[in-house]
């Protein structure tokens, strides 16, 4: 079941962390832990910032870990939105890794992502968290995030504590290789954390394969007990059944497919910037009537029914598949305010916690003030978002904002950085649509706002500054952005603290890759050596002529918020 035992290497498998849990720590911090639990390829953070913003918003105490690291890896441990410090993170780190070292497990020492779960778990049980809002790293079923038991307390073969819900994002072929040489194989390991009598919320699955193998599992796991959000239905498929995980001899398991007429129940409003959701009162969804057996926590109002009703939440997370994520973040909150007891989860409470909500990398702007600039050293734009800026060691200011095109306020193009951690196809083909609502806005605004001028009246092309990590498609990721007159910049990134695995490919490679674009002849590409090279050159750039788009890995683009000095989280508890 294990990958590789090398700390410094990807390593898949439960025998290690389960071991160190329940042998070698002074007591397992598991049990004082109820979770919610998240998988998939792309929406995974934004979920958990959802759900855990809008617990906080109701007055719990969560707990949150997200994998990877942003800026520092004591970031990806927080709690009320708050990073464990450095020097607390370093502290416990070392402590585990002593503990580790002397405890020569047969299977072997922790891995540093293992190391880095176990520190969040254990930190989570001595801060008393009310909800543990954790992410899975890769994959789920062997992932070392997957070590919770049953939604109602009891033990489970992989785990013990309180896996409360299951969200599942959407799943695409990322990672090949490693959790799965197939869509269905990745799904398959994804959908590895759901636990049979806990709630599952399966997100909008693009990739039918995936849907299928999902929801098979999920049918498997709490046939009554699945929200299953759909955009439109899928058709049926032969699906793989599950034999091959029964090892009990009964017959394999009956390809289940559902219904063709699954309601749509979550609609997004791109005029008002909001979601409308609605109970949906029919099979394959909550019932809002708890099972029987559900030990929910105690509260008089636990699992009773509530009136079918709708809702309208705020979505200030931009991007229109941002609405799909509010939907499971959504329905995984009222989950648990309906069947585990939290009750202070209002919808007023909701709505807040989606209007506070920060994730930082995700089409997010970045503003670079020049000195020369009517508004630099201003930060009455910065209310806007209600974000504050950050001294930056060049001249001039970097502000960091939110959907800052819906508010009217772009008006020179070169003052701005739109940074995305798109790194897959599905990411890269939303990133693209972003790029061009933004753009028509811009062309447009001078309908709007008369006063505003413009150098130019046509659609300005795009400035891709990009970087990769080992093992992408490249070339397909570059189809999906790069259209004819765009430029495109190459840069490599800095090796992120504490992940020895991730590798950066070479600003070579990825020209060659870029060489096998349909459209390459159209487009000038251009390599750095540092990304502070493309900051240098973009504060030189006064021509107004492109929009600046910085993509292809999170880490790139947490080297952006180095170099600008921005620490989102900072201004999250501010």
């Amino acid at each position: 079941m294990m990958v590789s035992e090398s700390p410094a290497r990807i390593s898949l498998g439960l025998e290690r962390i389960v071991h160190f849990l329940e042998r070698i720590l002074p007591e397992d911090p598991r049990a004082k832990l109820r979770v919610v639990h998240v998988a998939g390829t792309n929406g995974k953070g934004s979920v958990c910032a959802l759900v855990a913003e809008g617990a906080i918003a109701a007055g719990y105490k969560v707990g949150i870990f997200n994998s990877p690291h942003f800026l520092e890896p004591n970031d990806a441990i927080r709690v009320q939105g708050q990073p464990i410090s450095a020097t607390e993170y370093a502290e416990l780190r070392a402590w585990i890794a002593s503990l580790d070292t002397e405890a020569e497990s047969p299977a072997g020492p922790l891995s540093l992502f293992e190391q880095a779960t176990v520190a969040a778990i254990w930190w989570f049980a001595k801060h008393d968290v009310d909800l543990a809002v954790i992410e899975v790293g890769m994959g789920g079923l062997r992932d070392a995030t997957n070590v919770f038991g049953l939604a109602d307390g009891q033990s489970s073969p992989l785990g013990v504590g309180r896996s409360l819900v299951q969200c599942i994002c959407p799943v695409d072929e990322d990672h090949l290789g490693i959790i799965g040489d197939t869509i269905e194989d990745i799904a398959r390991e994804k959908s590895g954390i759901m636990r049979p009598g806990s709630w599952i919320v399966i997100g909008n699955q693009e990739r039918t394969n995936a849907f299928h193998v999902i929801h098979q599992h999920a049918l498997l796991n709490s046939p009554q007990q699945i929200v299953n959000i759909r955009r439109q239905p899928c058709s049926d498929i032969s699906v793989p059944t599950l034999s091959d995980k029964l090892d009990n001899g009964s017959s394999p398991s009956p390809i289940i497919r559902p219904s063709a007429t699954m309601p749509t129940w979550a609609t997004y409003n791109s005029g008002r910037r909001c979601l409308h959701v609605k109970y949906p009162p029919l099979f394959d969804t909550y019932t809002k009537i708890p099972p029987p057996t559900l030990d929910t926590a105690p509260s008089s109002n636990a699992g009773i029914a509530r009136p079918r009703k709708e809702l309208y939440l705020p979505l200030v997370l931009p991007g229109i598949y941002q609405s799909e994520n509010a939907s499971v973040a959504f329905y995984a909150l009222d989950i648990l305010r309906t069947y585990y007891g939290y009750d202070k989860l209002t919808d007023a409470a909701i709505q807040n916690g989606f209007q506070n909500v920060i994730w930082p990398g995700r089409l997010s702007w970045l503003r670079l003030d020049h000195p020369s600039s009517p508004t630099g050293g201003d930060d009455s734009n910065a209310a806007v978002s209600g974000r504050s800026s950050a001294s930056s060691p060049r001249s001039g200011k970097f502000a960091h904002f939110i959907d800052l095109s819906c508010y009217g306020e772009i008006e020179k193009l070169d003052e701005w950085i739109l940074a995305d951690g798109a790194h897959n196809e599905p990411a890269a083909a939303e990133l693209r649509k972003y790029v061009d609502t933004t753009l028509r806005r811009f062309t447009h605004q001078r309908y709007i706002h008369p006063r505003n001028t413009r150098p130019h009246r046509y659609t300005p092309p795009v400035r891709w500054i990009v970087g990769f990590s080992q093992g992408k498609a490249m070339t397909a990721i570059l189809n999906h952005l790069a259209l004819s007159n765009d430029l495109l910049w190459l840069v490599p990134f800095s090796k992120p603290s504490e992940m020895p695995w991730i590798k950066c490919e070479t600003t070579d490679a990825i020209y060659s890759a870029a060489q096998k674009m349909t459209n390459f002849e159209q487009i000038k590409v251009e390599q750095f050596d540092s990304l502070a090279s493309v900051l240098d050159r973009l504060a030189a750039d006064k021509s107004d002529t492109y929009m600046n788009v910085l993509c292809g890995s999170l880490y790139l683009v947490a080297d952006l918020y180095r170099e600008l000095k921005i620490r989102p989280f900072d201004v999250l508890t501010s």
